[in-house]
């Protein structure tokens, strides 16, 4: 009950008197002025301490105990399934992007398989104690918390990557390397086994979520070649939506500053406002090819309806799509829509 939210903010609501006590209104426990400068807990309540505070609590809880009043009821959250375990794989050729990833890591249970070579992600507390290398055992000082190590294992050779995670099983930066059996091989370090060459890496890709919020995913893999940071296609579209709002927004602010003007200058893709506009020149009413580009005079281009010189301001409800000698034709005019 004492760490439900909802139990403390009834009990608050109870507490707390009619209006804030501005001073000298009387405290309801010792009837002493309230300060003017009490805190505004204090003074939401009517009391003139942190002493009468408790106080006044104390008789709230007496009062609870006596059935004079009733708790509610303690608010229970419906349990969360259990988490399946994911297999990640590289996908077919021809896949708009090579690797399959989900949130910010590889959790317990899951498998990471990249072309052929399969990683198994385990708690480190879940392995016998027997095999777990002295140097990630916690030690005298207590360096690490064993239950937030995790263990990544290389099924073919067995190799494991010990390292420290945060709560939500994330890779931190600190890293105790990888291990062949007991035997330290160092961090990433190349290894044989078999005749066959091994080496562990950082997975990194750049991703972005439903919600539109970038997030990395970091995992440690075992391959016979490290993979480069890597960016989905969603996370590079992101970038270049955010690089033209970017280049958008400071352009024409530079423009308006020359002009000795001022007015709203918003973020927005001129792209975003091509495909609201169809690709259509709203000044000539004719299409326009997207495949050109500036310095071609028919190449698309922001029209501000009402001119900056005007008062217009750089924002989607005063831009449309137009081809830039259309643009140059128009000018500093305005356009009598028909």
């Amino acid at each position: 009950m004492g760490n439900d939210a909802a139990y403390w903010e009834w009990r608050d609501q109870i507490l707390k008197a009619e209006y804030r006590a501005k001073g000298g209104e009387p405290c309801r426990v010792c009837e002493q002025p309230i300060p003017a400068k009490a805190h505004w807990k204090q003074r939401d309540r009517h009391v003139c301490s942190p002493r009468c505070n408790m106080n006044l609590n104390r008789r709230l809880n007496r009062r609870i105990e006596r059935g004079e009043i009733e708790r509610p009821p303690v608010f229970t959250p419906d349990p969360q399934p259990p988490r399946e375990p994911r297999v990640f794989r590289t996908l077919p050729p021809g896949a708009p992007f090579p690797y399959e990833i989900q949130g910010y890591s590889p959790k317990p249970g899951d498998l990471v398989e990249r072309h052929g070579s399969v990683t198994a992600v385990q708690r480190a507390t879940d392995l016998p104690q027997h095999v777990i290398p002295w140097q990630v055992l916690p030690g005298e000082n207590g360096q690490w918390d064993l239950d937030r190590v995790a263990v990544s294992i290389h099924v073919e050779t067995g190799s494991a990557f010990y390292y420290v995670t945060d709560a939500s099983w994330t890779p931190s930066s600190l890293i105790l390397g990888s291990f062949l059996g007991l035997e330290h091989i160092g961090a990433f370090d190349p290894f044989e086994v078999g005749g066959e060459r091994w080496q562990w890496y950082t997975e990194i890709i750049r991703d972005v979520d439903a919600e539109g919020n970038e997030y990395t995913w970091s995992a440690y893999v075992c391959g016979k070649e490290s993979v480069p940071r890597l960016w989905t296609p969603a996370y590079v579209a992101r970038s270049k939506r955010l690089k033209r709002e970017s280049s958008s927004a400071a352009s024409y602010a530079a423009r308006m500053r020359k002009l000795g003007l001022e007015g709203e200058i918003e973020r927005l893709d001129p792209q975003e406002i091509y495909e609201r506009d169809g690709w259509v020149c709203q000044i000539c009413r004719s299409l326009v090819d997207r495949r050109r580009v500036w310095p071609d005079m028919w190449s698309p281009t922001l029209d501000h309806k009402i001119p900056l010189t005007a008062g217009g301001e750089h924002t989607r409800e005063n831009v449309q799509l137009s081809h830039w000698i259309c643009n140059l034709h128009k000018g500093d005019r305005f356009l009598i829509e028909s």
